[in-house]
């Protein structure tokens, strides 16, 4: 748990509930924990054991008759505690003004925590429950109805006659799904299922609870382990052993709000996202469901790319869950999971979904009810159905008219007064913004303006961060303090009261943090201009910049690196892109790239460079900033398994650095372009860019270019089955980097040379090349080259047919691929590591691999190792005698291997698909179109071992 600077002990005498609630909020206002003591109640004695070891002591005099406490001040300041007593004002509403005076007594003790973005409590031993990130956005006291959804939730935790593992609980945001689901969690599963070894609520809302986080702190609860030594561990080890645990004993684990993890909301303004206009953009619908809308069309019972996970491990895992056996997994979501959808929009087996809809009428009024509001139903009830009792409208609009100054809580005299207010002659799309404009009307300016600030954050805001931009302090520049709120941190304390009254914001006690319901955030921020947009961008960038920096040598996971990505943020919400883009290259690229391999993390933040659109230049005025910009991004989708994005990116950016005539640039990303190309199944573009690439490095004088460039050449040359050609570009490229003692390419080329020689039947001199590629990967220690040459080692092992090295060598591999997140690895490995168990027999082993497969070799596209895939199923399948499904997969083999067409096909790939359709006794397919040899025409000749230094 997060530690106080020091205990407080209060005495409140002559007071009562309201007042001692009041004192421990202005407590923990400033990070600080209170013992309260009251008196009558408590004896003299008891209060002064208790300043034993506290550091403050403050007594609050709810009746402006009673004594002072002398004798305990005395005390304690001859016990070294620090005291005060505290009489309200003259006049004044007691609780409110002893309340203000506490906040500001204790407020130049507060311990300073503006450099703490993200709370990470302790976790604790199961069975006791593991609340990660608990839910503050509704108070306990307003969560009402819902009755049929708790007993169904009920029902499936206790039933045992169904194997739905995976409940997925649906609907937009503001209609109660996240309440629901922790209501349930915290007051009816801990009796209702039985047995429990534990529960855990996880929320992806949080800045930092992203799916690794909670995998390993997921592990770290269920295996009492230190989440130290589980961060020793591999992710792929992390997620078997998670799924092992959670096969084997019955915990509930809670994913709340898992849509974060969707294409759909993979972005920098994923908080304030409309997500009305999402449902219809993604076909948000599952057949079968319970709740469905009413206008969900047989159109839309489909998966929808937005609605999967921007990272496929994660879509895995996902699927994974629900084939456990003893655990539960209930998730809370905008958009239900395509990952766990089939093809024709049923849910997979294990998983189910519940769509919530508006509140029934009777919950609707009780909601209304609880806020103290009065109103006649039938009045009520027709304002209600113009947003179909939307709850967070209900709660919202609540707010205002309980706090209305001259009738609190009086609905008519309220309506009276607003007689411009009137949803029912609004046109349905405008209803939400017309209820929510009069919510958000009775605020003053300065209790606006904090709402707007919070808004402006994209993860709960503490305290001291607000107090730090809203309230005047001593160290401000002159020129700053006019723009300050509030003079003191009761004026910031009264507003925060305010809008949690309201049902506006959540408060988070435990960690001292405020956050808005993305439905308000998203309502907030839009109403806003972009001069007061910029306004506040410019104070999140004094205050993030403020943090101090992060040695980029202790970076071991994104959560150190918050800081710098929240002020890159706000450069890109004030237009500075040229600053943002530079702060990128400083101090981001490097950590996310070669430590991290955190590549959707640096799409996420370079797609904010191109505020038009990624098909628009970025907005950075020259052509070589452009082109930089332009390229990183490329390598971030084409390390982020999308090469297929990445290849339009690479020609951009080579044109631009072409036209400059930056030659060693343009061969790079020419080289860079054909690899991509080459992934898609582009495969003349592939072969012509390589040429390109070896020319204008030979044009240019750039020897390393050279030997670089014809590894692209060898690749594509490979793949169309030219394997003397590719022999010499890769042998050429071996002698040069020799020359220039470039350990660390020369290494990544004897890899691609294991590969030739695995390709032409001839293992022992694919062996000798893979261990020279191991051997030679130390030198720069880069990652991505030791896990090319253990896979380089263990296919040289089973063309050998040394199964069990080829198994160990391929598995290591495939285990470093995963943990550096490097798709095109992973992918190539999978195929390897499948081969082998179909060798063993393991006929099921071999198609679960494969299963790992399909889904990101279609996202790249990775067509040939699509079509290497779909070859070994065919193969597994006439292993098996499955003559029929053998055939489609022969066949989806040989459309994949076409690519452009002979003689630019994907060679072994046609080939194998054609063995395969003989041994069926199939033809070949006739309807492919055939490579247009005109094109040809344009390419540029390459010798590539020309009679020089190099040549042989």
């Amino acid at each position: 748990m997060k530690k106080k600077r020091a205990d407080v002990v209060v005495q409140i005498i002559q007071g009562d509930a309201a007042l001692h609630e009041a004192a421990v909020e202005a407590c923990l206002r400033q990070n600080l924990e209170p013992k309260v003591f009251l008196t009558p109640g408590n004896s003299d004695e008891e209060v002064i054991k208790a300043l034993e070891g506290a550091v403050l002591y403050a007594a609050l005099i709810g009746d402006r008759t009673s004594p002072k406490p002398e004798a305990i001040l005395q005390q304690a300041v001859a016990q070294g505690v620090k005291g005060w007593v505290i009489t309200p004002d003259d006049g004044g509403e007691v609780i409110e003004s002893l309340r203000t005076a506490l906040v500001n007594v204790l407020s130049p003790y507060r311990q300073s925590e503006i450099a703490s973005l993200h709370f990470v409590g302790d976790i604790p031993h199961p069975p006791e429950e593991y609340l990660a990130h608990p839910y503050t956005l509704i108070p306990a006291g307003k969560v009402t109805g819902r009755q049929k959804q708790l007993d169904l939730l009920t029902e499936w935790i206790t039933a045992t006659d169904h194997k739905v593992r995976v409940l997925n609980v649906v609907a937009i945001g503001g209609m109660g799904k996240s309440a629901i689901t922790w209501r349930w969690y915290r007051e009816i599963a801990p009796t209702a299922m039985n047995p429990l070894a534990g529960r855990m609520w996880w929320s992806f809302y949080e800045s930092d609870a992203h799916f690794e986080n909670f995998v390993i702190r997921a592990l770290a609860y269920v295996t009492n382990t230190p989440e130290g030594e589980i961060r020793e561990i591999t992710p792929p080890e992390r997620e078997a052993e998670l799924l092992e645990v959670l096969d084997r004993e019955p915990y509930l684990i809670v994913l709340d709000g898992i849509e974060r993890l969707m294409i759909a909301y993979a972005r920098l303004d994923a908080a304030r996202l409309d997500d009305e206009s999402l449902d219809a953009d993604t076909a948000n619908a599952v057949a079968g469901a319970i709740g469905l809308p009413k206008d969900a069309a047989p159109t839309m019972f489909s998966p929808n790319r937005l609605r999967k996970t921007a990272d496929p491990r994660a879509g895995a895992f996902l699927r994974k869950l629900a084939e456990v056996r003893a655990s539960r997994i209930l998730v809370s979501t905008r958009l239900y999971p395509a990952d766990l959808q089939t093809l024709n929009g049923y849910p997979i087996p294990g998983s189910f979904a519940v769509f919530l809809t508006g509140l029934e009428d009777e919950d609707a009024l009780k909601l209304w009810r609880a806020f103290g509001c009065t109103g006649d139903d039938a009045e009520l009830l027709p304002i209600f159905h113009t947003f179909n009792n939307y709850p967070l409208l209900i709660r919202t609009l609540a707010g205002e008219v309980s706090r209305f100054p001259t009738a609190p809580g009086d609905f008519r005299a309220w309506r009276k007064a607003h007689p411009s207010f009137d949803p029912l002659k609004q046109q349905p799309d405008q209803v939400k913004a017309h209820v929510m404009s009069y919510a958000l009307n009775g605020l003053t300016p300065p209790q606006r303006k904090t709402l707007d600030l919070i808004a402006s954050f994209r993860m709960p805001a503490t305290f001291d961060a607000l107090a730090y931009l809203l309230v005047k302090h001593a160290d401000a520049p002159e020129g700053e303090k006019a723009g300050f709120l509030f003079e003191d941190d009761a004026g910031l304390d009264a507003a925060l009261a305010v809008l949690e009254a309201r049902g506006l914001m959540g408060w988070d006690r435990r960690a001292n943090r405020y956050d808005l319901h993305p439905i308000v955030r998203g309502v907030a921020w839009s109403a806003l201009d972009d001069q007061a947009r910029k306004g506040l961008y410019t104070r999140l960038n004094a205050h993030f910049g403020a943090l101090p920096a992060v040695s980029l040598e202790d970076v071991k996971s994104l959560d150190e690196l918050t800081p710098m990505i929240e002020v890159y943020n706000t450069l890109i919400g004030l237009e500075k892109y040229e600053e943002a883009f530079a702060l990128y290259t400083e101090r981001l690229n490097l950590p996310m790239l070669r430590r991290l391999g955190a590549n959707l993390a640096r799409i996420e933040l370079l797609e904010g460079l191109f505020p038009e659109g990624i098909d628009k230049p970025p907005a950075l005025s020259r052509d070589a900033v452009q082109a930089r910009a332009l390229n990183a991004l490329a390598l971030a989708y084409h390390g982020g398994g999308q090469p297929g994005r990445a290849a339009g990116l690479y020609l951009r950016a080579t044109q631009l650095t072409e036209a400059q005539n930056n030659l060693k640039n343009a061969a790079v990303g020419l080289g860079n372009l054909s690899d991509a190309l080459r992934y898609t199944g582009a495969l003349f573009g592939a072969f012509s860019m390589a040429n390109r690439a070896v020319l204008i490095a030979r044009t240019g004088g750039d020897p390393l270019g050279e030997a670089l460039t014809l590894q692209f050449v060898g690749l594509a040359r490979q793949t169309v089955g030219k394997m003397d050609d590719a022999q010499q570009a890769f042998e050429r490229s071996v002698r040069i980097l020799k020359s220039l003692k470039n350990f660390q390419l020369e290494g990544v080329c004897h890899s691609h040379l294991a590969g030739l020689w695995v390709a032409l039947g001839k293992p022992e001199q694919a062996h000798q090349e893979a261990d020279q590629a191991w051997e030679l990967a130390a030198h720069a220690g880069f990652e991505g080259d030791f896990v090319r040459a253990a896979r380089a080692q263990g296919m040289a092992a089973l063309a050998s047919s040394e199964i069990e090295a080829a198994e160990e060598r391929l598995t290591h591999a495939l285990t470093r691929a995963r943990a550096a997140h490097m798709t095109d690895q992973e992918l190539h490995t999978l195929v390897g590591l499948a081969e082998v168990r179909r060798r063993q027999g393991d006929w099921g082993g071999a198609k679960a691999l494969l299963n790992d497969l399909w889904e990101s070799a279609d996202r790249g596209p990775y067509r040939l190792y699509h079509a290497d895939a779909y070859n070994l199923l065919a193969q597994i399948d006439l292993d098996a005698g499955q003559k029929e499904p053998a055939q489609k997969a022969a066949l989806a083999a040989y459309y994949l291997s076409w690519c452009d067409g002979a003689p630019y096909a994907y060679q072994a790939g046609l080939t194998s698909a054609r063995m395969a359709l003989r041994m069926l006794q199939c033809p070949e397919p006739d309807d492919l179109i055939p490579f247009d040899k005109q094109i040809e025409s344009g390419m540029l000749n390459l010798v590539i071992n020309p009679k020089d230094d190099f040549g042989k």
